[in-house]
């Protein structure tokens, strides 16, 4: 069995060989045509808002620059957001870069990251203080761009089937920090819910898997997620009561990452305790499949951390062949 015919297990929610790891075993999609944010170099993207790098963490993904708002008035956002039409992209050239890279398809699944949802659109070129205050400012106006900002989404994914043909996309839209939601699961639902529904719908029309990605503290809205037909939800922070949550809607929803950063990506972390936090993981999320495992913010900010989450995944993450639960772990240090 390969990865993608293992991996593809995961999604059917049936037990696979091997728990995969979600950033060796399937290839990321990468699209710098489609500019949402400059993800490792400073530049401004199609919206006027400035990214810059932490040249002191050169892993890091680059921030918004502060102080330099695109607007301020929710009610007038029509005046300051144009959405670019998908048509207009140069989609040949993102299918021959990709034809490129992806040269292993029939043994790698591949999927798209679309960079920053409508919720990080709006604290990005408003300011996170005014993008907070505008939930509350002019809700009318906040729902109106949310939905915008899904057409415009949908709006791409007939493209990456036909030209790049993906099997999952995740969207990513961090709702939630360290200790909380950062708007009530009342006032999320009222937003952003249907137009989620909209956009998951939309990947299943075209035979494309749907994976949200969340950091945070997300726990109330989970119910949610699964009810408007997620398929995965990516970051798994530990945060979450996910012991609970894995027996509530594991047979439903799958698990992606789930590693978490707070305790691998502290410089000079012991490789031990990286390797017990892969476990944990594992043991608290791969029970019968529905776990990709990985670093719960995609990647390690410290150099060598991932090397070492893959390596103990692909040695610990094994699976029996007659049951459904994982091997223990003296088993696992017998074979």
């Amino acid at each position: 069995m390969n990865e993608r015919e293992n991996m593809q297990l995961v999604w059917e929610h049936k037990t696979p060989e091997w728990v995969p790891m979600l950033g060796t075993e399937s290839q990321l999609i990468p699209l710098p045509e489609i500019n949402d944010r400059s993800l490792f170099e400073d530049g401004t993207d199609w919206f006027g808002v400035k990214w810059e790098l932490d040249p002191n963490q050169p892993l890091l993904m680059t921030h918004v620059v502060t102080g330099h708002p695109v607007f301020t008035d929710i009610s007038r956002w029509r005046e300051y957001l144009h959405f670019p039409a998908a048509s207009e992209l140069p989609w040949d050239a993102m299918k021959a870069r990709t034809d490129m890279i992806w040269h292993d398809r029939d043994e790698r699944m591949g999927y798209v990251v679309c960079a920053i949802g409508a919720f990080e659109r709006v604290n990005a070129v408003m300011g996170f203080e005014d993008g907070l205050m505008a939930l509350y400012d002019d809700i009318g106006a906040y729902k109106d761009l949310v939905n915008a900002y899904a057409d415009y989404r949908i709006d791409q994914f007939g493209y990456y089937k036909k030209y790049l043909a993906p099997d999952f996309l995740m969207m990513h839209d961090d709702w939630g920090n360290q200790k909380n939601m950062f708007l009530s699961p009342e006032l999320w639902r009222e937003i952003f819910k249907e137009p989620e529904r909209r956009m998951a719908a939309a990947a299943h029309d075209l035979g494309i898997y749907y994976m949200h990605h969340s950091c945070g503290y997300i726990e109330p809205i989970i119910p949610d997620l699964v009810e408007v037909g997620i398929d995965s939800w990516h970051s798994v922070s530990p945060v979450n009561n996910l012991a609970k949550i894995k027996a509530e809607f594991g047979d439903r929803l799958i698990f992606a990452g789930g590693v978490d950063p707070q305790v691998t990506d502290l410089p000079g972390v012991p490789e031990e305790e990286i390797r017990a936090e892969v476990r944990r993981a594992i043991d608290v999320l791969g029970k019968g499949g529905g776990y990709l495992c990985g670093s719960a913010v995609m990647q390690s900010t410290v150099a060598g951390v991932d090397a070492i989450i893959e390596d103990e995944g692909r040695k610990y993450g094994r699976y029996p062949t007659s049951a459904e639960d994982l091997i223990s772990a003296s088993q696992r240090s017998e074979s």
